[in-house]
């Protein structure tokens, strides 16, 4: 999905707004493109937002969907997408997000820094490469734990589920294991895609690597132009989108094809109207962000970000030569893995490298379709039947559990 994503941000001649590094006065949104509070109400429940301020000074956008009483649940976005990705399905009730509403649980969805809603801060604006100097780290160690704390201020709890996509369970492993005292206040984890080990560079698919030998290449052109913003989601874009994925357009299904070939995706499983739809909520994030994954891949660890060749860097931060390995026997949260087999990001060994690193595994669960991909943990046609099922089966067990221990 990035990939695709990035052959488009080159084709659709992006212009970045310059914007005000300034408390924005309402919720981001694009013309023609169906905000959070549309999505919501389609589904039949009401959004509220909440604009949170992380301790380095960038706006978050956290949305509450209804206003449920049940425990809280919070979804959060993998890469290059956002916290409205997983509700554009909300008139067929294929979302996991109002499969869990319609169970009584109170859903919020959570967005990453340097996505469409999160292109703010206090101290620089977005277009000073200095905004854009932040990975997965950042948002580990400063989103994700505003976005829990308010949950918690407003309802007045101790703990909170989680569910995360593809770099959203990475930023929950740095959130854990740079900030343990925040295991405390997750009741447990729901990892889709977890590519807190992804498959090593040997094991990736040969398009996966052939655009990996790019990136010193693209690093260099950043430096050059002071280009580090990969944002997606504005009117060229989605005219980009429209004209060249749309449900009407003929190439359609090249795009799908784009996202098969690097990804894995089984186009069969992905409704053309749901697509025409997720698509228009795809999003962005910064260079620094994208390379850093890819630093997880060649190193085949999971590690901080890796300053080489400026190797004076590496000392500056870490005292050392090497960045320094996440410790992921500090994740002590109860996690549930889920995956699957036709995943180009990950694979079973990828999977079980993670799985033996948790100290409290509740289950290790690859998906029974053997073709269902990566994307399809949030766009796929069948996902209500073969993945959310599973999902709510793990936190409706973990309640019923801590009912019987009140009793």
């Amino acid at each position: 999905m990035m990939l695709l994503l990035l052959y488009i941000n080159f084709f659709a001649s992006i212009q970045g707004s310059a914007g005000a590094a300034k408390k924005p006065r309402s919720l981001p949104s694009v013309p023609f493109v169906p905000s959070i509070n549309q999505l919501a109400k389609r589904g039949g429940y009401k959004a509220t937002n909440y604009e949170l301020f992380t301790e380095d000074g960038y706006s978050i956008w956290l949305h509450r969907i209804g206003e449920n009483s049940g425990s809280p649940v919070l979804i959060q976005h993998g890469i290059m997408l956002a916290a409205d990705s997983w509700i554009t399905r909300g008139h067929n009730k294929k979302d996991l997000a109002f499969m869990l509403l319609d169970l009584g649980y109170d859903v919020w969805l959570s967005n990453h820094r340097g996505t469409f809603f999160n292109e703010y801060s206090i101290k620089y604006n977005r277009t000073d490469p200095r905004f854009w100097d932040f990975s997965f780290h950042e948002s580990g160690i400063y989103d994700l734990p505003v976005a829990v704390d308010k949950i918690l201020e407003v309802r007045k709890l101790k703990k909170i589920f989680y569910v995360g996509h593809s770099l959203g369970t990475i930023t929950f492993a740095v959130m854990c294991t740079m900030k343990p005292e925040y295991n405390n206040k997750i009741e447990a984890a729901m990892l889709l895609s977890p590519v807190i080990y992804p498959r090593p560079y040997n094991r990736l698919n040969p398009f996966l690597r052939t655009l990996g030998s790019f990136s010193d290449a693209i690093v260099e052109n950043a430096r050059k132009t002071g280009n580090y913003d990969l944002g997606l989601r504005n009117t060229h874009t989605e005219v980009a989108l429209k004209v060249l994925c749309g449900e009407q357009a003929i190439t359609q299904s090249i795009c799908l094809g784009i996202v098969a070939v690097f990804a894995g995706e089984n186009c069969k499983n992905i409704n053309p109207k749901d697509w025409s739809n997720f698509l228009p909520h795809v999003s962005g994030t910064s260079l620094k962000t994208v390379l850093h994954v890819y630093q997880l891949v060649l190193a085949d660890d999971f590690v901080q970000f890796d300053y080489h060749p400026w190797l004076f860097d590496n000392l500056k931060k870490y005292n050392s030569t090497k960045p320094p390995r996440y410790n992921l026997k500090l994740l002590t949260t109860p996690v549930g893995l889920f995956w699957s087999y036709n995943d180009g990001f990950m694979d079973e060994k990828s999977v079980k490298k993670t799985a033996d690193a948790l100290p409290h595994l509740l289950v290790n669960f690859p998906v029974e379709d053997k073709s269902f991909s990566h994307l399809d943990m949030v766009i796929g046609d069948n996902a209500n039947i073969v993945l959310y099922p599973h999902i709510i089966k793990q936190i409706e067990s973990i309640n019923k559990k801590k009912m019987r221990r009140k009793t």
